[in-house]
């Protein structure tokens, strides 16, 4: 991968990273989600949490989980375009990983699994934040081909 500047400030090589990180988000949740979707008491019940029965909720975020792996296919495909979903993940999971601990510290025996789901939203808030240019933030929204609105 070459060091060239193919985006007023964005090389090559780190517009690949994004990219690579945008097609890891994509398989995962494309994978995870529709499980959620269709049998959402094994997805849970597969890493030691229980559903009540008749799962609404659980099933519905399963549908989010297939909406976030579009939207990171996407972005695999036009990571510039797409940077802002980077963003979107590093706020929505430290919300998801903060409620949370929130639950699993008030409970009497917190599952293993719970644990393992927030760390694995953890490390992808993370990675997320890690390959998002901060540092030219400012540029972001033109290059995502927005319209330049002055306040």
């Amino acid at each position: 991968m070459g060091r060239g500047m193919s985006v007023q400030g964005l090389s090559d090589s780190r517009i690949q990273l994004i990219r690579l990180v945008c097609l890891l988000f994509a398989t995962t949740s494309l994978v995870i989600g529709p499980w959620m979707m269709i049998d959402p008491a094994s997805a849970w019940g597969s890493v030691g949490i229980q559903v009540e029965p008749g799962p609404f909720v659980q099933a519905i975020y399963g549908g989010a989980i297939m909406g976030e792996g579009v939207m990171f296919a996407l972005a695999a495909i036009w990571p510039v375009r797409y940077l802002p979903l980077l963003q979107y993940l590093v706020v929505y999971k430290t919300f998801a990983c903060l409620a949370g601990i929130a639950v699993l510290l008030r409970m009497e025996s917190a599952p293993i699994g719970g644990w393992l789901v927030l760390a694995g939203w953890a490390s992808a808030g993370l990675m997320a934040a890690l390959v998002f240019p901060w540092k030219q933030w400012s540029s972001v929204e033109a290059w995502s081909g927005a319209p330049q609105v002055k306040p």
